[in-house]
């Protein structure tokens, strides 16, 4: 083999590598693996009520996520959220009924971003019980819900 074949050669298989390399890369980019599909709940920067969501500034961050079972003719206490609060509703109804606003309907599979600092109730007035997954973004130590007053 001469020098100027080892040469085309090595060429030739560097070639190829950078555009396998770039095709996997590229791949795994932008496909999901087989079988694995991925449905869109909530995307904003914003919580329902149109607030901007403003992350703790802290050195401890948190997240805290828990599971709420509200029984039929059930409720929350009269509470708020000092912190970004993510809520999916797993399965039954919640009426959601804000300080001076118009109660919302949300039903299995629906999802929101509650207001900051804003007094709010859940209520279930369905014949099933009603579960919830809550996501609390906030900081080690603090509270993530509060009574309303």
């Amino acid at each position: 083999m001469t020098p100027k074949h080892i040469v085309s050669t090595a060429s030739a298989f560097t070639a190829i590598w950078f555009v396998a390399a770039a095709a996997t890369a590229s791949a795994q980019d932008s496909a999901l693996p087989a079988g694995f599909k991925t449905q869109p709940l909530v995307k904003s920067g914003q919580t329902r009520d149109k607030q901007p969501l403003i992350y703790p500034k802290t050195d401890k961050p948190e997240i805290v996520s828990v599971i709420g079972i509200i029984e039929p003719g059930g409720r929350t206490p009269l509470h708020e959220h000092p912190v970004p609060t993510h809520v999916y509703v797993l399965e039954g109804e919640v009426e959601l009924q804000s300080h001076g606003g118009q109660p919302h309907q949300y039903k299995a599979g629906e999802a929101y971003i509650e207001a900051l600092n804003h007094p709010h109730q859940l209520f279930n007035k369905g014949n099933v019980p009603a579960k919830v997954l809550v996501v609390f973004v906030g900081e080690e130590g603090k509270p993530t819900t509060v009574t309303a007053k």
